[in-house]
């Protein structure tokens, strides 16, 4: 009789499941709530096959009464559970930055020209700042932002730090996600029937979940400071067959997603339903919650 292959303990089975981020994944999925899928896939556009990121939560779908008005958001995470900090390297950001490059952000032709988003406006000056800018200072500039993302890692000698499966692990698999979306929205615009639907906006949050603490480092300072915290944006440069452009991600600390969804996610939500000019009660009334 052939001997039987060992089997691992119940505590085994966790301790592997834990060590290979999966149960890391379900807790973050947990948080964000009922409308979030684990392993979301989505067609690689270079080489055509099946892809996956660990996280896809979707937001309320909201129409306005008159059925012109379509308000769509989605969070797109990887989650990484590390056993030691990871490092975000700070810089001031750049005083000009150009509105078109922004993947995360799409609306439908009418609504870009009803909101005055096109590039025609987008170094308007007057009393009120231009769209482009109002958008800005919603969704990146009251955060940090962080140019370069690593791991520390604790030697022998002392601590070290390591970036190179970032890209490949992180950041380049989300920046496809957002641009597989992009052009299925652009597929979509193409299929809407105007007479119902003029104004939709779809905005993506790429993120990027960590287990351990994130230290931010203001790097164009001649004495760095080092400052434990939540939530950065990391801002990266992407050039590649299919993906190419400025991609923005929300670097946030697990313990720190409640706070982000709640008061800065549904606060750029709420500045679109406001320049959509949608009540936002109504908005929150048909569904969305804030996280608890």
């Amino acid at each position: 009789m052939p001997a039987q292959p060992p089997l691992p303990t119940a505590d085994q089975v966790i301790g592997a499941l834990d060590r290979t981020g999966f149960l890391f994944e379900q807790r973050v999925a947990g948080i964000l709530g009922e409308r979030t899928d684990t392993g979301w896939a989505f067609q690689d556009q270079d080489t055509g096959t099946s892809r996956e990121i660990d996280i896809y939560s979707t937001g309320f779908a909201f129409w306005s009464t008159e059925g012109d008005t379509n308000l769509r958001w989605a969070v797109l995470g990887e989650c990484k559970n590390y056993q030691w900090p990871w490092v975000a390297l700070t810089k001031p950001w750049e005083r000009e930055t150009r509105f078109l490059d922004a993947p995360e952000l799409m609306f439908t032709a009418a609504t870009r020209i009803e909101l005055k988003a096109d590039e025609d406006y987008f170094l308007s000056s007057g009393s009120k700042p231009n769209f482009a800018r109002r958008y800005e200072r919603v969704r990146f500039r009251n955060q940090a932002r962080a140019v370069q993302l690593a791991k520390l890692n604790k030697k022998s000698g002392g601590w070290e730090t390591n970036s190179s499966d970032i890209f490949n692990e992180v950041t380049y698999p989300l920046a496809k996600a957002v641009s597989f979306l992009g052009e299925e929205f652009k597929r979509r615009e193409k299929d809407i029937d105007f007479r119902r639907v003029r104004r939709e906006v779809y905005l993506l949050f790429p993120a990027i979940f960590l287990s351990s603490p994130i230290y931010a480092v203001s790097a164009s300072e001649a004495e760095p400071q080092v400052e434990q915290v939540q939530h950065v944006t990391l801002e990266r440069r992407l050039s590649s067959k299919s993906v190419t452009g400025r991609f923005r991600y929300d670097v946030v600390h697990v313990d720190g997603i409640k706070d982000w969804y709640n008061n800065h996610v549904l606060r750029v939500v709420r500045f679109f339903a406001e320049e959509l000019q949608l009540p936002w009660e109504r908005v929150m009334g048909r569904g969305t919650k804030e996280l608890v």
